[in-house]
């Protein structure tokens, strides 16, 4: 993927895309034919992020918009398709089209208690697994082809190659965590649904209804974590570290920080299953190299 700070290049298409991931996504499929201008920066989270005059300039001027595409992603629903309703000559993808989404409260374990979810109708994080990148890749891969026709076979091309790292990873993936499925881990936000999902894991969510837990909800998560000797704690970029602490502190563990929208998506996840091989309970320590 190009650098995020990369200038807009004359002749190329104007895509614009929600969250970071994305735009890895279109330049692997796209390659030099293609411009990327991402909706949320680095560092932000979609649920309070309000876009800029600037952004929603380059958004009026893309020839294609990818959007993430999940019910409960409010900022595409609230700000940019009411947007986007009043221009011509914008196509839309939904990138989550043909996945099975994680409705609201699936995949996510909240210790002892059902007291809480992050997001209202379901977890929009759909980029954050090789299994649904996969089919986000063969919808963008579709758009593009439709307004670029002339250049359909290096796009086939360019998302064969892409399918083919997409597969590399889950297997890179699986060797690290095959022999930890049915296992829980801790996030502050719940954000990794759909790489608990197909890895075969839980993930606990330590935040109750967007907000920081209560001292009783802290108690029964650190006993969570001790029952099922948890000892890693994932949090966000931009959201709280200090229950998370408090939880890491009492069993021992660690506090890490793993960012979603990092937009180097492929690292992003070894680095997460990298730290879940480690931090979670297993028999033998043969671990799969990981990868620079």
């Amino acid at each position: 993927c190009r650098p995020a700070a990369e200038p807009a290049a004359a002749g190329r298409i104007r895509v614009a895309v929600t969250v970071p991931p994305q735009a890895c996504f279109v330049e692997r499929i796209g390659g030099d034919r293609v411009d990327v201008e991402v909706m949320i920066p680095p560092g932000y989270s979609h649920v309070d992020y309000p876009l800029t005059p600037r952004r929603m300039a380059a958004l009026s001027e893309a020839r294609l918009y990818v959007k993430v595409g999940h019910p409960a992603f409010e900022l595409e629903a609230e700000q940019i398709e009411p947007f986007l309703a009043g221009l011509r000559g914008v196509e839309v993808v939904d990138m989550s089209r043909g996945m099975e989404l994680i409705e609201e409260g699936a995949g996510e374990d909240h210790g002892d208690s059902a007291d809480g979810h992050g997001h209202a109708g379901g977890d929009p994080h759909v980029w954050v697994a090789p299994e649904t990148v996969a089919v986000a890749a063969e919808n963008i891969a579709a758009a593009l082809i439709r307004i670029d026709p002339a250049h359909a076979e290096e796009y086939r091309a360019n998302l064969r190659r892409f399918e083919a790292e997409i597969s590399g990873l889950d297997r890179e993936i699986r060797a690290r965590l095959d022999r930890h499925r049915g296992q829980k881990f801790m996030v502050y936000h719940p954000t990794w649904g759909y790489f608990a999902r197909q890895y075969g894991l839980e993930q606990v969510a330590i935040e109750a209804e967007g907000k920081e837990p209560s001292a009783a909800r802290l108690i029964q998560l650190i006993d969570l974590a001790r029952r099922e000797d948890v000892r890693v704690v994932f949090v966000q970029s931009g959201f709280p570290r200090k229950s998370a602490q408090v939880i890491a502190d009492a069993v021992g563990g660690r506090v890490l920080t793993a960012d979603p929208q990092d937009r180097d998506w492929a690292g992003n996840l070894r680095r997460v299953a990298a730290e879940l091989d480690r931090g979670l309970p297993h028999d033998a320590r043969k671990t799969a190299p990981l990868r620079p």
